[in-house]
């Protein structure tokens, strides 16, 4: 039998919209590889997100001088205006940190719209955002926290800069090589993810790269993307007391409320990701300190999840224990997500040049219309 009715998939579950090389997720085996590497391996101590940077951009791991290639271009890149940085400042003082970002991000753009005529600069593009969305980040959370613009050093990594002028104080070389794991963390996770998905749709449009970058920063915003890790924190600070915690997340379960952090539509097994926060936690939790009182909530909230929904295929996804490393590090949490954008604009960005690469089909899916058959239009003076 045939049918003139297309398939519909919910959320486009399942089908494919791209072919990428850049990150590869398993769902089943609970393995996330970046041009065919682990994220294990990757987030190990002595790798920075400039490596990662490269990686994703040329294919390869880098040699030495290659990555200081990439680390001369981002330090020339990520430099802003006197009124860029005066426009982000002024944003961060009207509104949340994501949507003063999104703003911030629109503005970077070209006083032309004609990027097809451009388009041999799509790396070049792409690279600069990575710089400035990092520091852009970076220059609001200073004026969300009333400070003054300081910026970065001039032989600074973008995750040293950016966890100095963030929590206002000078860094450790652990918090450091922390924030370089978690930027390196989040920096990719395949072409169908909601924020990539609407890169790679705004990129066919011919956009402008500042354009697609903010676009996906909309799309990240969501509590049911990038906003989860600080609803996961937020849940535990509710919760307070490690001793309650059990007994308050029975009966969340029993209400069918939905644990932020908790289930993923791709893996059916723990996250990666989430094994790699446990062991950075491990490291930089202090035992005695408020986040590790959340942290022991977390672990909580993992042990009576699992046994209530583990046969249902879910379990901890990077979001739950992110926020207590966040904020082991110093970061507030309305700038887990902002931190989780400065990450990803290099998975954005690369998926931008591969959907360029590909030829660039521009995205028109179909619907299927369930709404009235043909009527006749009655006249206003007749109803």
């Amino acid at each position: 039998m045939t049918t003139d009715t297309p398939n519909f998939s919910p959320g486009l579950e399942g089908v494919p919209i791209a072919e990428s090389a850049i990150s590869l997720v398993n769902g089943q085996a609970g393995r996330l590889t970046y041009r065919g590497y682990s994220i294990e391996e990757l987030t190990q101590p002595g790798v920075s997100f400039e490596e990662v940077v490269a990686l994703l951009y040329d294919g390869e791991l880098p040699t030495q001088a290659r990555l200081g290639e990439v680390r001369s271009q981002m330090a020339k890149y990520r430099v802003l205006t006197d009124e860029q940085v005066a426009l982000a400042r002024t944003a961060a003082k009207m509104t949340h940190p994501m949507f003063a970002l999104q703003a911030a991000v629109a503005l970077l753009g070209p006083q032309d719209n004609d990027f097809e005529r451009k388009v041999d600069t799509v790396q070049q593009r792409g690279l600069e955002l990575v710089a400035k969305v990092g520091h852009l980040v970076a220059v609001i959370a200073e004026a969300w926290a009333g400070r003054e613009y300081t910026g970065p050093k001039p032989d600074d990594s973008q995750a040293r800069y950016m966890l100095r002028m963030v929590t206002g104080e000078e860094p450790s070389e652990l918090h450091v090589r922390v924030m370089d794991a978690l930027l390196i963390l989040q920096a990719d996770h395949s072409a169908g993810n909601a924020s990539t998905f609407t890169s790679r749709v705004v990129a066919s449009t011919k956009a402008e790269p500042n354009a697609v970058v903010s676009s996906s920063i909309g799309a990240l915003s969501g509590p049911a993307h990038g906003g989860a890790n600080e609803g996961s924190l937020r849940l535990f600070l509710d919760i307070a007391d490690p001793a309650q915690a059990e007994a308050k997340i029975e009966r969340l379960l029993d209400d069918k409320f939905k644990i932020p952090g908790f289930g993923h539509r791709v893996y059916h097994v723990k996250d990666p990701r989430s094994k790699v926060i446990q062991t950075l936690a491990a490291e930089v939790i202090k035992p005695g300190t408020k986040e590790a009182d959340l942290y022991n909530i977390a672990l909580t909230v993992e042990k009576v999840a699992t046994a209530r929904l583990g046969d249902r295929g879910l379990f901890p996804n990077v979001d739950l224990f992110s926020g207590c490393v966040f904020a082991a590090i110093g970061i507030p949490i309305d700038f887990f997500t902002p931190m989780f954008a400065a990450s990803r604009t290099v998975g954005w960005t690369a998926n931008m040049r591969e959907q360029w690469d590909s030829g660039n089909r521009i995205f028109r899916p179909s619907q299927i219309y369930t709404g009235q058959p043909d009527r006749e239009f009655v006249p206003i003076s007749q109803r």
